[in-house]
């Protein structure tokens, strides 16, 4: 299905003001997707259709986490499904107070859409992506304004894993907006930046092909230190990163990483500023991170915890979810193009992220498909099997690296908006549109764009 109408042409190319916010990913300094000509427009319904799912969602986690807390034989069970035993040992008392879905925009007609959440990410990156949009573009800056108020004059920190730190930029930029509000925000990895600095500089890490970088771009920066220095961002770093802090008072931290990310010294550091006063975003807590979460939804007892609102709007948003064993495995030969299998997490490393384990059966032959199930059957972490999700096409004109408008043609679309308890309505809405393959995701050769409602 071709959108029309979708991106009138504009003359004015924004990659100049959302590089200035500071935003780079890795070696790429500034924008490293093809920045779209213009926002791409979304019905008004989309918008309220989003804004509905994010209470549901809210309530969907805290029923979880008071059946877990309640150790419900079935959730339990399912949940702890393959997972280390060492990161079911501690449950944190936060809240989960932000999260970040991956939506599919399912085609419902002309114009309209029918939102599919394939993914909940409970550690979302791309905050300062999502903002530097905003700026670009010229759009209401509804993101940081929501974390403002969140935030509501305690400061926050955003204590990462060096496995993902090729984000540090924008997490630093992101602060730098915070602090044009008034807000505090600071950033602290799990090494010293200055190892993590040296480690890009000898050619240790940050190496194409990494997520969304394949090859080896025409520019490449490994000057992690200047390139901090010379957008303005030092002021946003942890100050002493040589060791993590005893102690951060009442900061508000979000956690960037996954629970098995981050080594025990680490985790039990979260531990501890959660007795101090600390309050998580996104705790520590190994079930919010996996992707089996969604299949927890049919469990008589999880739906007992929720109003028939909350479960009509979830029944109608996430696709059929299934933690995959052996007494599904018929079952997902038999309907081999309406399923997706994909890692729910604790794999080792980093793929259960980034669409890197995913498996679409309609597009693999039977025999690759039988062989895809068995060995996701015998890994020793988690694996869900997730009904297909169709998704819109489109044309959509974007400005390439010479400024030139360019039109990606029948690019899958995919939807991410940041949610915050409280928060009446969803921000930093954007859309990511890509012809290279049936998962979309953030690439050099990907069109992003923020979203408009109309």
């Amino acid at each position: 299905m071709i959108l029309e109408g979708e991106n009138p042409v504009k003359s004015i190319n924004p990659s100049k003001k959302m590089n200035e916010t500071g935003i780079g990913y890795a070696g790429i300094e500034g924008t490293w997707w093809l920045p779209a000509v213009a926002p791409f427009r979304l019905p008004l319904t989309s918008r309220q259709e989003i804004n509905r799912i994010g209470p549901a969602l809210f309530a969907f986690f805290d029923a979880i986490t008071r059946l877990y807390n309640d150790e419900c034989a079935p959730l339990v069970q399912l949940l702890d499904h393959k997972v280390p035993p060492s990161l079911r040992e501690y449950i944190s008392p936060s809240r989960m107070d932000t999260f970040r879905p991956d939506f599919q925009l399912a085609p419902a007609g002309k114009g309209t859409y029918q939102l599919a959440l394939t993914e909940i990410e409970s550690c979302p990156a791309a905050q300062g992506f999502a903002h530097a949009m905003q700026v670009g573009y010229g759009l209401e800056t509804d993101l940081v304004a929501s974390f403002s108020r969140y935030l509501d004059g305690r400061p926050m920190l955003i204590a990462g894993t060096q496995k993902w730190s090729p984000f540090i930029f924008e997490q630093l930029a992101f602060c730098r907006a915070l602090a044009e509000q008034q807000v505090s925000g600071q950033v602290l990895y799990d090494l010293p930046i200055a190892q993590i600095a040296a480690g890009v500089r000898l050619g240790h890490i940050w190496q194409p092909p990494l997520f969304g970088i394949p090859d080896w771009p025409s520019e490449w920066d490994n000057a992690v230190g200047a390139r901090i220095y010379r957008n303005g961002l030092l002021p946003y770093l942890w100050p002493d990163d040589t060791g993590w802090p005893e102690n951060v008072g009442e900061a508000v931290v979000f956690r960037f990483g996954y629970v098995d990310y981050f080594e025990p010294t680490k985790l039990n550091k979260f531990r501890e500023w959660s007795t101090q006063g600390a309050v998580f975003l996104n705790p520590p807590n190994h079930f919010l991170d996996n992707k089996v979460l969604m299949a927890a939804l049919p469990l008589p007892d999880l739906r007992r915890e929720l109003d028939q609102e909350d479960l009509d709007i979830l029944d109608r948003c996430v696709p059929e979810t299934h933690l995959l064993t052996a007494e599904i495995e018929a079952q997902l030969l038999a309907e081999k193009k309406d399923w997706v299998l994909k890692f729910a997490g604790f794999d080792g490393g980093s793929g259960s992220w980034g669409g890197k384990s995913v498996v679409v059966g309609r597009l693999v032959s039977s025999a690759k498909w039988q062989a895809a199930i068995q060995t996701n059957l015998n890994h020793s972490w988690p694996v869900i099997a997730q009904r297909y999700a169709h998704t819109a096409h489109t044309d959509i004109d974007y400005f390439d690296s010479d400024g030139q408008v360019k039109t990606l043609t029948d690019g899958r679309t995919r939807l991410r908006a940041f949610y915050l308890r409280d928060e009446p309505a969803a921000s930093g809405a954007h859309l990511t549109i890509s012809s290279r393959g049936p998962v979309v995701a953030e690439s050099v050769h990907a069109v992003q764009a923020p979203a408009s409602f109309e």
